[in-house]
C-alpha cells in the first residue's frame, strides 16, 4: 500500500501541513492525548493514510487495512465510504493459529493434543489491536478520528529495517514498466533489480524488495496470459507476420486442435539460407522452456565461418513422422531449395526421416555422438586407443578398402577378433559408415563440418538468454533477442573485414594477391596456411611431355604434416609467422640446392593433380576443394610451379571459379546486386528485399518535389494494381503460414486454420483458439543429468559388483560343503 496524502484545509480546525516533517508533526500531536487529535480532518483516504503511514513508519510497524464501508450511520448503502479503520500488520491470528486461544483441542485428554490445524511457517499475526478508526463528517464531508488505539502486543522495528515493512513497498509505473522492459530484453530479474538499485544509491534506497519486482512482473505476464497461452503465441506470430513482411511460421495441431509443434523462419533467416544453405547442421535440445519441448534448430557457416541460424523449432517428440513435418514445412520455407549435406546425430528417427525428405542430400553423422554413444555401448572397450583408432576411420581413410582394412584391426586389437555382429552398436555403425567416414565423405560437400558442434555451440549461447522455467510468450522474445545478438557479430566482423587487411606474408606470390581482398579474413587464413605447407612438398610430373593440355603430376612430402582439422581451430598469426622456414625441414642435398633422392625417404601424402591447361580445370585426389570448398597445398604446389613458366601465365592467379561466393566477403552485397524478381529460383525474403531497396530510393528521390511525388503514388498505386489483378488470376494469395496437420497416426489431421499476415485476432479466435499439447516433464529429478558416459561407468560397477557378490556367495558355499 502507498501511503500517501495531503492535510486538510478545514477552517478553524487543527490540520497537519503537508510540507511539515514526521516529527514536527508528531510534537503537536500525540496518540495518547484525544486532545490532540480529536479536532483533525482529512479530505480523503489517501490523507488518512499518509497521516497514520508516516506514523507507523517513524513508530516501526506496518499497517494494514481493516475495513473500508460505504454504510452510513443508519446502516444504509452508499456511494461515499463512511468508516475507515487501519491497524497494525500483526492484527488478528492467521486461521489455525496455535497462538490463537480460540483454537481448542478436541480431545479432552491431556496427553493427545490435535488442533484444527498446525503452522510450521513462522507466524506474523500475533493479535496486536492496535489500530485507528475515522469516521465521515457528512457535514463537513471530512474524516476524523473518533478513536485510537496505541499499545502494541509486541517489539517495534528497529529504523534500519523500515524498508522491509510491507505495507511501505510498492512498486510504482515507472519502475514496474522499466523492470518489463529489462526483461524483455533478456535481463534477469535479479540483474534488473541491481541495475534499478545503482540509480538511487543501492538497493536498500528502493521503495521495494526483489520478492515485490518479481510479483509484479509475474502478475504482468499473467494478466497477458488471460486469453491463453496459444492463443498469446499466435498473436505474437501474427504481430512478427506484420512487421516482417518475409516471416513464416507454420503449426502442427492434432485431432482435439492443440498445438503440437511450431516452426518459424523471418525473412533474414530465408536468406542466409539462400547463401549459406549448402550445408546445414540440424539437432535438438531439451529444457529451454517450461513446456520441456525439444528446440530444433537449422544452422550452418556464413562466409566468416560463424554459425548462422536458418530456422527454428518448437517439437511435440522426436519421432520419425514429426521430423517428416518439420523438414517438409522447412523446405516449403526455403521455396525446396535442398542442400548438399545436412549433419545430425544418430537418432533412429532421424536416420529413417532424413533420407525420405532429403532425398538425393548426403547425410552425415555426428562424430563426437559417435564417440558418446561408443562410451555408453562399448563400456571399458571405449578407451583412448580406440578413440584414436576411430579417429582414424572418420577422418583418415581414403579408400573403402582402407576403411574395411582399418575396421579389421580394430576388432582384432580391441574386440578380440570377435565378429562385427556380436556388437548391436558396431552393427548399426558399420552399417551406416558411409555417413561418416571420411572414404565417402570426402566425395560430398560438407564445408569442413563433422559435427552438430554448430548446434552445441548454438545451444550454450541460448543459455545466456533463455531458462527453463521461461514461458513460451517469454521464450520468443528472448529468442528473437538472441538472434539479433548473433546478427550483431556478424555486422561487426563484416566491418572488421572491410576495415582491415588480411595479414599476407607472400606480398611477392601472384597466388595470395589475387585472393586476399576476396576472401574473409578467416578464409584467407586457411589458404594461407595451405600455401604455408606447399613448401614442405615436392612433385613429379607423370604425363607425356608431347602433352600440353592435360597434365598430370604427383605431389608428395617426406616430412610429416599437421593437418588443421578445422578451418576455425587455426591460429592465423602463428600459421602465418613461421612459412619462410619451411625449407629447413628437407634433406641436406635439398638444402644445398642438389637434385634430392626421393628414393632414400618415404613418400608422405602423395596425392595425384591433374590439370587441364586451356580450361583452367584442376583436381587433387585429396579432393579438399570438393569436401570443403578451398584448394589444397598440393594445387598450391602445382600452381606455383606452373604460374613460374611464360606459357603458363594463365595459371598466377587462382582460377575464378575455385573462390567460392560464399567464402567470399562480399557475398550479401554481390546478392543484393544480382537478385532477379523475376526468376523463379528467387526467395520470397529475396524478392522482398530488391523491391525495398529499389522503391526506397526512387521514393527519397521523387519527395523532393511535389508533382514529382504525385507521379511515382500514381503510378505505384497503377502496377500495384496490375500485380494483385495477376495474383488473383494465378490464385495465389497473401499467406504466411498456416496451421498443417501431422501425416502420423497418433495426431490425426484436423480443421484447416489458415493464418495470413494482415488478418487481426478478433475476440472470437481468442476464446475459441488452440491449446498447446500437454507435453510430459521429461525430467524427473532436479538433480544434475548424468551424462552416457557416467551411466555406462555405473552400469558397469554394478556388474562388477554383483559378480564379485555371486563369487562370494559361491566361496561360501563352498567353504560350508568342505566342512
Amino acid at each position: 500500500m502507498d501511503l500517501t496524502s495531503t492535510s486538510s484545509g478545514i477552517a478553524q480546525m487543527p490540520v497537519v501541513d503537508s510540507s511539515d516533517t514526521l516529527a514536527d508533526s508528531l510534537q503537536c500531536y500525540s496518540p495518547t492525548k484525544k486532545e490532540t487529535w480529536e479536532y483533525l480532518a482529512f479530505k480523503s483516504v489517501e490523507e488518512v493514510e499518509k497521516f497514520y503511514g508516516d506514523y507507523a513508519l517513524k513508530s516501526g510497524f506496518s499497517i494494514r487495512i481493516l475495513l473500508k464501508s460505504r454504510n452510513n450511520s443508519q446502516n444504509q448503502r452508499t456511494d461515499k465510504i463512511h468508516y475507515l479503520r487501519y491497524g497494525c500488520n500483526k492484527q488478528g491470528y492467521k486461521k489455525g493459529s496455535l497462538l490463537d486461544p480460540k483454537n481448542k483441542p478436541k480431545s479432552e485428554s491431556p496427553v493427545v493434543v490435535e488442533f484444527e490445524k498446525v503452522k510450521e511457517k513462522p507466524e506474523e499475526r500475533v493479535g496486536c489491536t492496535a489500530a485507528i478508526f475515522l469516521k465521515l463528517d457528512e457535514t463537513l464531508n471530512v474524516f476524523k478520528i473518533y478513536k485510537w488505539d496505541v499499545p502494541h502486543c509486541h517489539p517495534l522495528h528497529k529504523p534500519e529495517h523500515g524498508c522491509y515493512l510491507r505495507s511501505f513497498r510498492q512498486v510504482n509505473e515507472v519502475q514496474g514498466q522499466l523492470a518489463v522492459i529489462n526483461s524483455k530484453a533478456g535481463m534477469s530479474m535479479r540483474t534488473s533489480y541491481e541495475v534499478m538499485g545503482q540509480g538511487v544509491g543501492g538497493t536498500d534506497n528502493l521503495p521495494f524488495r526483489f520478492s515485490d519486482l518479481k510479483n509484479y512482473l509475474m502478475t504482468n505476464r499473467q494478466k497477458e496470459m488471460l486469453v491463453g497461452e496459444a492463443t498469446v503465441i499466435q498473436d505474437f506470430f501474427r504481430n512478427e507476420a506484420l512487421s516482417k513482411p518475409s516471416f513464416y511460421y507454420d503449426i502442427q495441431v492434432d485431432a482435439a486442435e492443440d498445438i503440437a509443434s511450431i516452426f518459424w523462419a523471418d525473412g533474414i533467416m530465408q536468406l542466409d539460407y539462400a547463401l549459406f544453405g549448402d550445408v546445414i547442421s540440424f539437432d535438438t535440445t531439451y529444457r529451454t522452456n517450461n513446456q520441456y519441448r525439444p528446440l530444433a534448430a537449422f544452422m550452418g557457416f556464413d562466409n566468416h565461418r560463424t554459425s548462422v541460424l536458418f530456422g527454428a523449432a518448437l517439437l511435440y517428440d522426436e519421432t520419425a513422422a514429426t521430423f517428416d513435418w518439420l523438414f517438409t514445412t522447412f523446405l516449403k520455407c526455403m521455396s525446396n531449395k535442398k542442400p548438399q549435406s545436412i549433419y545430425t546425430d544418430q537418432a533412429t528417427a532421424l536416420l529413417k526421416s532424413v533420407p525420405n525428405i532429403f532425398e538425393g542430400v548426403f547425410h552425415g553423422l555426428c562424430s563426437w555422438h559417435m564417440a558418446e554413444n561408443a562410451k555408453k555401448n562399448l563400456g571399458s572397450r571405449a578407451n583412448s586407443a580406440f578413440f584414436d583408432e576411430l579417429n582414424i576411420l572418420i577422418s583418415h581413410v581414403e579408400t573403402e578398402s582402407d576403411f574395411d582394412y582399418n575396421w579389421d584391426q580394430m576388432m582384432k586389437t580391441y574386440f578380440d577378433g570377435r565378429p562385427t555382429a556380436d556388437f548391436k552398436w558396431l552393427v548399426q555403425t558399420y552399417r551406416n559408415r558411409m555417413h561418416w567416414s571420411s572414404a565417402w565423405v570426402k566425395n560430398h560437400f560438407t564445408a569442413g563440418l563433422k559435427t552438430t558442434q554448430l548446434s552445441e555451440s548454438f545451444n550454450a549461447f541460448l543459455r545466456h538468454f533463455l531458462q527453463p522455467d521461461h514461458s513460451l510468450v517469454i521464450f520468443f522474445n528472448h529468442f528473437n533477442i538472441m538472434v539479433q545478438r548473433m546478427r550483431d557479430n556478424h555486422t561487426e566482423l563484416d566491418f572488421k573485414a572491410a576495415n582491415t587487411r588480411a595479414k599476407n606474408n607472400y606480398p611477392n606470390s601472384q597466388l595470395m594477391r589475387s585472393v586476399v581482398n576476396k576472401y574473409t579474413p578467416t578464409c584467407f587464413a586457411f589458404i594461407h596456411r595451405q600455401y604455408d605447407f606447399s613448401f614442405k612438398y615436392f612433385y613429379e610430373e607423370v604425363t607425356p611431355q608431347v602433352s600440353a593440355i592435360d597434365k598430370v603430376f604427383k605431389v608428395f612430402t617426406i616430412v610429416h604434416v599437421d593437418e588443421p582439422e578445422e578451418v576455425d581451430g587455426v591460429n592465423y598469426d602463428d600459421a602465418c609467422n613461421d612459412a619462410p622456414s619451411n625449407r629447413d625441414v628437407l634433406d641436406e642435398e635439398v638444402a644445398e640446392n642438389l637434385p634430392p633422392n626421393f628414393e632414400k625417404h618415404d613418400r608422405l601424402d602423395e596425392r595425384l593433380v591433374t590439370i587441364d591447361i586451356r580450361a583452367k580445370r584442376i583436381s587433387c585426389t585429396c579432393r579438399m576443394f570438393e569436401n570443403r570448398g578451398f584448394l589444397c597445398r598440393h594445387i598450391f604446389k602445382i600452381l606455383e610451379f606452373l604460374g613460374g613458366s611464360v606459357q603458363y601465365h594463365g595459371l598466377k592467379t587462382i582460377p575464378a571459379e575455385y573462390v567460392l561466393k560464399r567464402w567470399c566477403r562480399d557475398v550479401r552485397q554481390s546478392v543484393k546486386s544480382t537478385i532477379n524478381v523475376a526468376t523463379e529460383g528467387a526467395t520470397q525474403a529475396q524478392r522482398y528485399q530488391q523491391i525495398c531497396a529499389v522503391t526506397v530510393n526512387l521514393c527519397t528521390r521523387v519527395c523532393a518535389d511535389p508533382e514529382a511525388s504525385q507521379i511515382f503514388l500514381n503510378g505505384v498505386l497503377e502496377a500495384g494494381r496490375k500485380a494483385e489483378e495477376l495474383l488473383n488470376s494465378k490464385g495465389i494469395h497473401i499467406v504466411q503460414s498456416s496451421v498443417t496437420p501431422p501425416k502420423s497416426s497418433s495426431v490425426t489431421p484436423s480443421k484447416s486454420c489458415n493464418t495470413t499476415a494482415v488478418s487481426e485476432a478478433s475476440d472470437a479466435q481468442k476464446s475459441t483458439g488452440p491449446k498447446f499439447k500437454k507435453r510430459p516433464n521429461p525430467i524427473r529429478s532436479k538433480k544434475r543429468l548424468k551424462s552416457d558416459y557416467e551411466l555406462a561407468r555405473e552400469h558397469q560397477k554394478f556388474l562388477i559388483h554383483r559378480k564379485r557378490k555371486q563369487r562370494g556367495a559361491e566361496d561360501l558355499k563352498g567353504k560350508e560343503s568342505a566342512d
